[in-house]
């Protein structure tokens, strides 16, 4: 299974984030649909606090983490690496779905709805019916460029092991989990931010990069249940089936 998610991780592909007056921010994100990409909702919206700090009720500890703002500019690209700047982007953000509120814990999770189809990539399958437990292992994918740090390479990570799952504050590694969170032990990196989190059995998406510590540390990397955000998954995949429907009708 584990190969097989190595050779469908093309379904894994980055999100530039630009806004005026800013430079441009790289995320990473999951094809679910071929207009629809799961990330996390720190990706698609303006930063206020680059370190959001959380208890295991979901609370924050320092205030607002994001904001939406109307002049954000989000560009999706394909392949096995992105340079801003020279590579191409294959569709751009419509629309935006994550849940209400500028408080990133147990929270960082979004779909952007893309102006065309993407094409010649693998659709990356979610899993609804039950939560990642802990003992589970999981593939971590993500644009950061794993132990070299050449973030814009997408890297299929080493199997990770779910460590504990919240609601949780686990003392050994300094992980603070909600209960829509999970905390993997394996290392995840700058840029991987809103990658997927894959069940190494099943193949199914079961979470999605959120926070942690540094790409070097073991464990105290944090993720977002996506089977706990089913009512935000049915509302997006609705507003996929739609724009695809109008865009058959304008050809």
């Amino acid at each position: 299974m584990f190969q097989r998610i190595e050779t469908g991780s093309s379904g894994v592909v980055a999100i530039a984030r630009t806004a005026p007056g800013q430079v441009a921010a790289l995320c990473s994100g999951a094809l679910v649909a071929s207009n629809l990409v799961l990330t996390a909702r720190h990706c698609v919206a303006h930063s206020l606090n680059s370190r959001p700090s959380c208890d295991a009720l979901g609370r924050s500890h320092n205030g607002g983490h994001v904001e939406d703002v109307s002049d954000l500019d989000l560009a999706v690209y394909t392949g096995d690496a992105v340079a801003l700047g020279t590579s191409e982007p294959v569709a751009h953000a419509i629309a935006t779905v994550h849940p209400e509120g500028n408080i990133l814990c147990d929270a960082d999770v979004a779909f952007v709805l893309l102006d065309r189809p993407v094409t010649n990539v693998n659709i990356l399958p979610l899993r609804l019916g039950h939560a990642v437990e802990k003992g589970d292992f999981v593939v971590p994918i993500g644009f950061g460029g794993g132990q070299s740090r050449e973030i814009g390479t997408r890297v299929v990570h080493d199997l990770g092991r779910v460590l504990a799952v919240g609601p949780a504050n686990n003392m050994k590694t300094g992980a603070v989990l909600g209960r829509y969170e999970f905390e993997v032990d394996n290392a995840t990196c700058f840029g991987d931010s809103g990658g997927p989190a894959i069940d190494a059995l099943t193949g199914e998406i079961v979470g999605v990069i959120s926070r942690g510590a540094s790409c070097t540390s073991h464990g105290n990397h944090v993720y977002t249940r996506i089977d706990a955000f089913e009512k935000l998954v049915t509302r997006a995949f609705a507003m996929s089936d739609r724009s695809a429907l109008l865009a058959k009708r304008l050809k």
